[in-house]
């Protein structure tokens, strides 16, 4: 009897923004509990998944034994993007940091092949919103959740490139229009970043004016949203 996979609120999130598809894939699948939640849910019907790591996709195998679905995987070693060799439906790309995510979307464009896009990270969002930009893409969900004593966020992007304002790639644009209970508390977290990164620009002995305004522009489109519901951009 094969086990059931439980995954933890990131996990969860990015499988909530998978469309069912036939194929899918996970680039730097490492444990793939990520895989084995959506092949188990029939989210998707046979997925890819790769790593640079040859233990990790030892690991990978592992699970897939242990979850009984090795006959509905693909294991492939390689970076980022480059072990992709037919159309996916979906392909995911989390756990890892933003610049990261950032070279594996730029470097590997052209094996997406119009594939809707879950990506996460711990670190550096705002590369991340610019690389879905500049490979034509665009982003219609940000999702926050709280994990492991931190929070994180989980996006989805589709086809086609939107126009996006310098403050959307720093703050987000689909973020703003989330039902999450999580989305105060995250914008919050976020306010409390930049109040500390503004405190080391005032105090720094050639403080960068431009800079400040900027971060001061940013904590008052925050501002706005906890008081008023008014979105950045829309003040």
């Amino acid at each position: 009897m094969s086990c059931t996979i439980r995954l933890d609120a990131r996990l969860s999130l990015a499988c909530d923004l998978y469309d069912p598809c036939e194929l899918a894939a996970d680039i730097g699948t490492d444990h793939a509990h990520l895989p084995a939640a959506l092949l188990q849910r029939g989210r998707c019907q046979h997925m890819i998944l790769t790593d640079l790591s040859k233990s990790a996709l030892q690991n990978a195998r592992n699970e897939m034994i242990r979850f009984r679905l090795l006959d509905r995987v693909s294991l492939r070693a390689g970076d980022g993007l480059a072990p992709l060799e037919e159309p996916c439906g979906m392909i995911s790309v989390t756990g890892m940091g933003g610049r990261t995510v950032r070279d594996i979307l730029i470097s590997g464009k052209e094996k997406l092949r119009g594939a809707s896009l879950v990506l996460s990270a711990h670190t550096d969002l705002p590369l991340i919103r610019e690389a879905v930009n500049r490979i034509g893409y665009h982003l219609d969900r940000e999702e926050p959740c709280f994990c492991a004593g931190r929070y994180y966020l989980v996006m989805r992007a589709r086809p086609g490139a939107l126009s996006v304002t310098p403050q959307e790639i720093r703050l987000g644009g689909p973020l703003f229009e989330s039902g999450s209970d999580q989305l105060i508390p995250w914008i919050k977290r976020r306010r409390e970043v930049l109040e500390s990164s503004l405190r080391g620009l005032l105090s720094a002995e050639t403080p960068d004016e431009e800079l400040i305004a900027r971060v001061r522009e940013d904590i008052g489109a925050y501002d706005d949203f906890i008081r008023k519901g008014i979105k950045p951009n829309e003040r």
